[in-house]
């Protein structure tokens, strides 16, 4: 066999299992790999969010969404309804793959899945299916609190089973995959470092502007536990409010918050607060530079925890336990439950433990290419 036909006989398909912006967002720069190297890859949207109009897709020319299994549309807004969700696509999921790919030998090629969502778990079950190699990027993150975060704890367990090649960003990572079948390499950071890269040379497309020249904080509140009792709801926002009469507020108006603050009857009190802007989602280059610009970030959000340790921003996480160990005792702290918690946080801004930050470099996304591309 010649060196050009062993080549051909290691080449390997890549099908990209995305279900949400979010793994999206950490998953692109691994798709551009692929592209520059003319692998021949696909993109397979699960349909837990729309991601078939994202600008990361536009603006970065990574491809399009070739097949979606479902629409956001049709996903009920209740833990239920998203089970019910997930067992229908599963089931129609196998053959739409084989009729939409009808030429490929699914044996010879890998199914890339990212972290912790019921899609991830959903992607990697249909690959094993299919008999390609499942892959796991930002493999091994663990609260070791099987219900802390739910359902991620479980997606995330569930994955490491069915993966095969496990991408973990860092020791910590790679440590709790010691007894996971396959082969585990230590990406070292996350491949959101790559986003990040890419996300400052994307310009502004919303009406961010006149917020990035003022003195501002950011906070985001949407996770379902955080948002269930009016007690803390209110005491959060009062701290909130309690802050933004020294720095202005952009409080990130997600949905499900929206809906809770209405509920309970704190919406119309923010809307008439000078001091707090009331912003709709942005994009995530938009939001990345949102993040950039505050003066500190208070955020229930796991990526966020990671996005703020590589831009080295003050942070306080909403959450009693993390996944993630990046910035933890040196820029970020955890909340103790307590809304007043915000009050300690904002007080103590400037005695954060910068000593403890190690220089961050590395190319994750890269290297995770070179893997595959050598297996």
């Amino acid at each position: 066999m010649n060196g050009e036909d062993e080549s051909m006989q290691k080449a390997r398909t890549w099908f990209f299992f995305i279900g949400t912006e979010a793994e999206l967002i950490k998953v692109f720069p691994v798709i551009i790999e692929a592209r520059k190297r003319e692998i021949e890859y696909h993109i397979i949207a699960s349909g837990q969010n729309d991601i078939t109009s994202s600008r990361i897709l536009k603006e970065l020319d990574c491809g399009e969404v070739e097949l979606e299994l479902s629409r956001e549309s049709e996903i009920k807004k209740s833990a239920a309804g998203l089970m019910s969700w997930w067992a229908k696509t599963y089931r129609g999921a196998g053959k739409k793959i084989r009729e939409r790919f009808s030429g490929c030998d699914f044996t010879k090629a890998y199914m890339i899945v990212h972290g912790d969502t019921v899609s991830t778990y959903m992607g990697a079950r249909i690959g094993k299916k299919l008999g390609m190699t499942v892959c796991h990027i930002e493999a091994g993150l663990r609260s070791h609190h099987l219900l802390n975060p739910f359902p991620e704890e479980i997606d995330r367990l569930l994955t490491s089973r069915t993966a095969r090649i496990h991408f973990a960003p860092g020791d910590e990572a790679a440590s709790n995959l010691k007894k996971a079948r396959g082969t585990v390499v230590n990406t070292e950071q996350n491949t959101l470092l790559d986003s990040l890269r890419y996300s400052r040379e994307i310009p502004v497309a919303s009406d961010i502007e006149e917020i990035l020249g003022k003195d501002y904080f950011v906070f985001v509140l949407h996770r379902q536990e955080n948002l269930a009792a009016k007690e803390f709801v209110s005491g959060v926002v009062g701290e909130i409010e309690r802050a933004a009469e020294k720095k202005t507020c952009v409080f990130i108006l997600h949905e499900i918050t929206q809906n809770a603050l209405a509920k309970f009857g704190l919406l119309e009190r923010l809307k008439a607060n000078p001091k707090v802007i009331l912003h709709k989602r942005v994009d995530y280059f938009d939001f990345m530079k949102l993040l950039d610009g505050a003066a500190f970030v208070i955020t229930d959000g796991g990526s966020n925890q990671e996005e703020l340790y590589y831009m080295n921003k003050p942070c306080l996480i909403l959450r009693k336990a993390t996944e993630r160990n990046e910035g933890i005792g040196i820029n970020c702290r955890l909340f103790n439950g307590d809304p007043k918690d915000i009050r300690t946080f904002i007080d103590s801004l400037g005695e954060q433990a910068d000593e403890g930050r190690t220089p961050v470099t590395g190319e994750p996304s890269k290297k995770i290419a070179d893997t595959l591309e050598a297996v």
